[in-house]
């Protein structure tokens, strides 16, 4: 259901279009293995119409040669018109840089099926003076109805003393005809706290429009401003992101009713839990929804949760845990791939609580989604942890205020290694889960007490 490319591979930043009733996801196939697979980053094309079942076209858009500026075929944008595909796309090439030539440029493709593509030799558009050559990337296309002519944001780089960290911009170019493109000296949003604003995207929904991109300085996660004009300014909301840390470089397509974003929920060095993390993974959907203020909130589209609908029935479905110290209830053993839905009350902020998952028998190796009131947080956990002196092991942790007395709702989504968190229909949190790929779950609270009811366990 999660998408993962064949083999060695993995997917990395996903170029959505939506376009005759389903959604093209263009991607990044990286291979991982230069020695075997050769240098060089394609597009693939991956199509669903339900976002659970998935068509992969293979190479698409294919990687140049090494003396060829797009050896990496990076982040771009695709876009439709008079029924012809345009791709604007990063050719990227490291080795340039050493000849003193810009290691990244943007370029164009185009096609009549999305399949068959042709590369336009003739398209070049390189960073101009005062900015810096080898970051200008990810171009994002699209029309300006107001101003009735196309726009593309661009990921780059001041070329000042700033310090290296704060010189991250994303950058606007005008065009009339898709071909000659004007870059705006002022930039389109210039907050001077990233090294860099990969894969921009922008789109309205309502009365608000949303800048988002995704940032490896702070947080290293995608995250967005708001604005009632397209020209800003940019409001930071207090919650101005999608994920967590395991959900990057997403970018998002409406089917003219929802919004669906596509991140990919990296993988670990080597498939392990203590490893770092690595670019690239699994792909996976979440869908916007705007609060009242405009703000953006995100939860599980439909399908996904309700591809798995095989019921695994439980002795009991309620239980309330409480008091000082730690209560344990071990609900019985799960698949690899499930779906767990509950609903909880919490009776009091302080303490914590949560989910126990694939627990080895004798809860010395488990993990858990756990909640901590008192810090308004989410956060995933294991045991046992790498690390003693850490309050949770992962590094993947969401703002979820908690508050007593009120019900809340959680999904969970387990399919291999990748899991997917919702609460309320509101908080989204992305985690890898490999060195456990079985166990039983339960429910646990410490030094709190929660009520936790209408719990459920399915498989396909």
């Amino acid at each position: 259901m999660f998408y993962r490319a064949p083999g060695r591979a993995v997917c990395a930043d996903v170029i959505p279009l939506f376009d005759e009733n389903e959604f093209k996801l263009f991607y990044l196939r990286d291979y991982r293995d230069i020695e075997a697979d050769g240098e060089g980053c394609p597009w693939c094309l991956l199509r669903t119409s339900n976002l659970v079942d998935y068509r992969d076209e293979g190479e698409v858009l294919v990687r140049g040669k090494k003396e060829e500026q797009d050896l990496y075929v990076f982040t771009g944008s695709c876009i439709k018109v008079n029924g012809e595909y345009i791709i604007y796309y990063t050719g990227h090439n490291p080795h340039l840089r050493k000849q003193g030539l810009p290691e990244q440029k943007i370029l164009r493709a185009t096609s009549k099926d999305a399949l068959h593509w042709v590369k336009d030799k003739n398209f070049c558009f390189a960073a101009p003076e005062g900015f810096e050559i080898h970051d200008f990337r990810d171009p994002f296309v699209y029309f300006d109805e107001e101003k009735k002519r196309y726009g593309m944001l661009i990921a780059g780089r001041l070329k000042n003393d700033n310090p290296v960290d704060t010189k991250g911009v994303t950058l606007v170019a005008y065009s009339d005809d898709l071909d000659k493109w004007t870059l705006d000296k002022k930039p389109f949003y210039a907050p001077n706290a990233y090294f860099t604003h990969e894969c921009p995207d922008l789109f309205k929904m309502g009365e608000w429009w949303y800048l988002a991109f995704s940032e490896f300085t702070d947080k290293i996660l995608t995250t967005y401003r708001m604005s009632k004009s397209i020209d800003g300014p940019w409001i930071t909301p207090k919650v101005n992101t999608f994920d967590g840390h395991a959900f990057y470089a997403a970018k998002s397509a409406s089917d003219g009713k929802r919004r669906i974003m596509f991140g990919w929920n990296c993988i670990r060095n080597g498939e392990k839990d203590e490893a770092p993390w690595q670019w690239g993974g699994t792909i996976i959907p979440h869908e916007l929804v705007q609060g009242k203020d405009g703000t953006l909130w995100v939860r599980c589209p439909d399908e996904v949760r309700n591809s798995y609908s095989v019921n695994i029935p439980l002795a009991e479905n309620a239980y309330t845990l409480g008091g000082d110290g730690r209560k344990t209830v071990m609900l019985g053993a799960s698949p690899e791939n499930f779906k767990l839905e509950l609903k909880f009350t919490a009776r009091e902020e302080g303490g914590d609580f949560g989910v126990i998952l694939r627990e080895s028998g004798n809860q010395n190796e488990y993990y858990s989604v756990k909640f901590e009131p008192k810090h308004n947080r989410l956060a995933f956990d294991r045991h046992p942890r790498f690390d003693s002196t850490l309050h949770f092991n992962a590094g993947t942790e969401r703002y979820c205020p908690i508050k007593a007395g009120e019900e809340n709702s959680l999904l969970i989504i387990a399919e291999g290694s990748v899991l997917e968190v919702y609460v309320n229909d509101k908080v989204a949190m992305s985690e890898r889960m490999f060195d456990f790929k079985e166990g039983n779950f339960g429910i646990y609270t410490h030094n709190t007490t929660v009520g936790f009811n209408d719990i459920k366990i399915y498989s396909k």
